[in-house]
């Protein structure tokens, strides 16, 4: 049951991925189709994190859950928060950088190649220093024979993949929109909403990582998961509040000049037809909702949700329903990415917030309504004869 192998070979299927990215100059044709199969590939080698939560979630007991869950929770984060400021690190190498023989080292292979270095300094940090200890996991060879373990709530471990589901949908939509949605809102050519969002996107990471290692090490994270996902939605509906395109905000947007593309500068182009009667959301409140009211809500309905399915599942092996839990996180960005793209080019950002903020009302019900049982799994007692 070691996660040991697993990890080490996702890091190493990882650590290739990058090289093939970084050396995409010596391909001199259909490279975009070579770049797609190494993006696959790095996503192949990355869903050892799977493997990571079912440790996280077994190598912890029900009283320190929390704790793990949201301070492996905060390392993501953290290593999420780091891309935009290592992408930026390596901008003044430019789009030509220099060359050695067919292999280009530029702004946009630079980070490959460190990442490589990272994922196989990964391999060799988990080889030799990471020792496996499954603390919340009852053996059948234990001693407390008297005690049995039940199946598990099922519907309950569905709303908590549901929500989970949910958090990577808008994280998704984040990442996708940010760019198109600033430079339609605030004129923003490319570079400019490239640099701006990445900071945005820092600063709210900092403000997840900080309240994680809160929830992690405070009373705070004793407080009722169920609440605590309610307190996430919360916030996350008013981000959906405030960035819908309101009457009494400013506006029409304004149009690309003919001839120039969003390189040169920013609005919107000629096709999306909605920007002649969409407004435009106030900078200020787009930055509160982007780098406060995200910062707040995702350690609110990630952690609470990955430590509730864990405590729903109970004291047994996870590694399936960990890997179901990861799959439905997995499928998220797809059906995200898709949906909102389609309704911001057809319709603009105004039904990409109904359409989010319907998926968390749902959310919001399901907890409501299963409130009961969303609770961790109770042990049977058995008498001995």
């Amino acid at each position: 049951m070691s996660v040991k192998w697993p990890v080490i070979s996702g890091f190493v299927i990882a650590a290739v991925a990058q090289t093939w990215y970084g050396i995409l100059g010596i391909f001199t044709s259909d490279a975009k189709w070579f770049m797609l199969a190494a993006r696959i590939v790095t996503g192949l080698g990355v869903g050892n994190i799977a493997a990571l939560r079912v440790y996280g979630a077994t190598a912890s007991t029900p009283k320190d859950r929390m704790k793990a869950i949201s301070y492996g929770t905060g390392g993501y984060v953290l290593g999420i928060s780091f891309g935009p400021v290592l992408s930026a690190f390596f901008t003044p190498l430019g789009e030509t950088g220099w060359k050695m023989g067919s292999i280009y080292f530029n702004m946009f292979t630079a980070v490959a190649f460190v990442m490589t270095f990272v994922c196989l300094a990964a391999c060799f940090v988990v080889h030799f220093f990471f020792k496996e200890n499954y603390v919340g996991i009852m053996d059948e060879n234990e001693t407390d024979s008297n005690v049995v373990v039940p199946n598990y709530d099922l519907w309950g471990a569905l709303i908590c993949i549901y929500l989970f589901m949910i958090v990577n949908i808008i994280a998704t939509n984040i990442e996708v929109m940010s760019t198109p949605l600033t430079t339609v809102l605030y004129d923003w050519k490319d570079s400019q909403s490239i640099l701006y969002n990445g900071i945005a996107l820092c600063c709210s990471c900092i403000v997840s990582v900080a309240l994680n290692v809160i929830l992690g090490s405070t009373k705070l994270g004793k407080l009722d998961k169920r609440i605590q996902m309610l307190i996430g939605i919360v916030f996350f509906l008013l981000y959906q509040v405030f960035m819908y395109p309101w009457s009494f905000y400013s506006g029409p947007l304004d149009y690309i000049p003919a001839g120039e593309d969003t390189d040169l500068a920013g609005g919107c182009y000629q096709t999306y037809a909605w920007c002649k009667w969409t407004t435009r959301v106030p900078l200020p409140i787009y930055l509160v909702c982007f780098i406060v009211f995200f910062g707040i809500a995702f350690p609110f309905v990630e952690s609470p949700s990955a430590a509730l399915y864990s405590e729903i599942l109970g004291p047994r092996k996870q590694g399936t329903m960990q890997g179901i839990f990861s799959l439905g996180g997995s499928l998220a960005p797809v059906i995200g990415s898709l949906t909102s793209t389609a309704l911001f080019q057809a319709t603009g950002f105004r039904f990409v917030m109904v359409y989010q903020a319907g998926i968390l009302v749902i959310g919001a019900a399901l907890i409501l309504v299963f409130y009961k049982r969303l609770v961790p799994l109770k042990l049977k007692s058995i008498k001995k004869t």
